[in-house]
């Protein structure tokens, strides 16, 4: 059999693949939270399984990057970089599953438009996020989905606020604590998606 040399020194990309279906199954992720507005107690294990096979999956495509790395001879970027967007994407996913894991504990179906309009912003960063890993030799599309992933964190962050800021004493103490524990679950998501994002800066500025 014969190899050609453009072939064998090809880079492998097979971690790109991993990181797509991590930053897929972050958008994923987040439709399912956000479908938990509305939900009731009653359809919550459709959710719950849903939840835990999306994260169970980014587990298994962060563990398989790794092996994919350690393997390759070319990658597509250095192999930490790869690696750290890999943990970042699973972290983020992690994040916004548990969101959602917390929000059906507490049976809070009906939280403030604020929530939704997050979750709004998360999905179109896990969009973002997508394409980023298509553009990794177009620093040119890579530089602008960095500048549209820093503006929806800092949209994504002034949103938080301002759901944070309506928690009145017109809410009972349990309902109130309820609620500030899936607005703390939720920001935990924000603060993983807003890490990947500095770190596709950092890509960036070491590519250029």
């Amino acid at each position: 059999m014969n190899f050609s040399l453009s072939s064998l020194l090809a880079p492998d990309t097979a971690s790109l693949d991993h990181l797509a279906a991590l930053a897929e199954g972050l958008g994923s992720a987040v439709h399912q939270v956000a479908q938990l507005m509305g939900a009731s107690k009653a359809t919550t294990a459709e959710f719950d399984t849903g939840l835990k096979d999306i994260d169970s999956a980014a587990t298994a495509h962060h563990m398989a990057l790794l092996t994919s790395l350690r393997s390759s001879y070319i990658t597509p970027l250095p192999r930490q970089d790869l690696y750290l967007m890999a943990d970042g994407l699973n972290n983020a996913v992690e994040r916004v599953c548990n969101a959602g894991l917390l929000i059906m504990a507490t049976e809070q179906f009906r939280l403030p438009a604020e929530a939704m309009d997050i979750l709004e912003n998360l999905g179109r960063q896990a969009e973002l996020l997508e394409e980023a890993v298509t553009q990794f030799r177009d620093l040119d599309g890579l530089e602008e989905t960095w500048m549209q992933l820093q503006r929806n964190s800092k949209r994504a962050e002034r949103v938080m606020i301002e759901w944070v800021s309506s928690m009145t004493g017109d809410l009972l103490q349990r309902s109130y604590n309820r609620q500030r524990e899936a607005a703390h679950a939720v920001d935990a998501a924000i603060v993983a998606v807003r890490q990947i994002t500095v770190h596709v800066g950092s890509i960036l500025v070491q590519e250029s």
